[in-house]
């Protein structure tokens, strides 16, 4: 029995993995863990807008009544919170 030829696809074209040099194979694996990295990075970055989302939410559950016209005219100084995430 004759031991099946190990085949990669790379965009839609064949190539027998033992027609690769080991440079070329080295890049292929660097490629694929990067690949795999960004991948994870997007997953994590998911639940990081999550959790600000949620945090975001909570705290405005929390705020007090707003500050009326008169009572921010005589403060003189307003704090803005920018959410500029998006």
């Amino acid at each position: 029995m004759s031991e099946q030829p190990q085949i990669i696809s790379i965009d839609n074209t064949p190539y027998l993995i033992d027609d690769l040099s080991d440079l070329c194979k080295e890049q292929l694996n660097l490629a694929q863990a990067g690949s795999q990295a960004l991948g994870q990075k997007q997953a994590e970055a998911k639940l990081l807008q999550m959790g600000l989302d949620v945090a975001l939410s909570e705290a405005k559950k929390l705020l007090p009544e707003p500050y009326q016209a008169e009572a921010a005219e005589e403060a003189d100084e307003d704090v803005e919170v920018v959410d500029n995430r998006h």
